[in-house]
């Protein structure tokens, strides 16, 4: 089983899942649902409820363990965290965090700098993969700690670009 807390709009909610052959078993804050997901195309799912309800369910990575989902006509920017993530924000406040590359790729271009404030939105790097930029973009208010890559630098997937405080 896997267990997360996951920070969608502004509101924290314990997620877990665990996989039942082709079906999922997911709790969210105690309620639990076995579904089935199915894969359609490149970002979009179907998500299959025991009673027939049937949901459209577009998802697009936005950073690391960050994903804009859109589900029927609403739609949520997710942040997934583990748990012990949840008891250091919990205990002592906001806890430094990072942007990591979704995807292998080059650096194009890097437009923040260590000490620069970023309100949410603002586009820290970009990233090039497969001839496509991919703009990484601040979660939140941050403050950037350290940059961690230039421009012209091949990075890994998961490996982390730039540090920052919320």
């Amino acid at each position: 089983m896997m267990r997360w807390w996951v920070e969608r709009d502004g509101r924290r909610v314990e997620v877990a899942v665990r996989r039942l052959g082709e079906k999922f078993e997911v709790t969210v804050d105690g309620r639990t649902e076995l579904v089935e997901w199915t894969g359609l195309s490149e970002g979009l799912s179907a998500l299959l409820c025991p009673d027939g309800r049937t949901y459209g369910v577009a998802h697009r990575r936005l950073g690391s363990r960050r994903w804009r989902v859109t589900v029927g006509q609403r739609e949520f920017d997710i942040s997934l965290r583990d748990l012990l993530e949840r008891e250091t924000a919990a205990g002592h406040g906001p806890a430094a965090a990072e942007v990591a590359a979704p995807i292998p790729g080059k650096v194009l271009a890097v437009h923040v700098a260590p000490g620069q404030e970023v309100a949410p939105g603002t586009v820290l790097l970009v990233l090039e993969a497969m001839k496509m930029e991919n703009p990484l973009v601040a979660e939140a208010l941050a403050r950037v700690e350290s940059v961690l890559v230039s421009a012209g630098m091949t990075v890994e997937a998961g490996q982390t670009l730039i540090r920052y405080h919320p």
